[in-house]
């Protein structure tokens, strides 16, 4: 019964992928909360110049976090 069968990934192997799929998940995340974000003020201010300013403020937060 505790056998591996050579077909089931192993636990590294496991940890890998869930690390990815987890990354994956949250830049999609960030990517479609920036656009909603965009989007949001596009519709409260056709002004360029704000739209602009606020893509910089959510581009100046991503650059912090790092």
């Amino acid at each position: 019964l505790g056998e591996k069968h050579a077909a089931e990934p192993d636990d590294a192997e496991l940890v890998s992928l869930s690390k990815r799929l987890v990354e994956n998940a949250v830049l999609k995340a960030v990517q479609q909360y920036l656009e909603e974000t965009q989007n949001k003020t596009r519709q409260t201010d056709g002004s360029p110049v704000k739209t602009e300013a606020a893509a910089g403020d959510c581009k100046n937060e991503t650059d912090n976090d790092n």
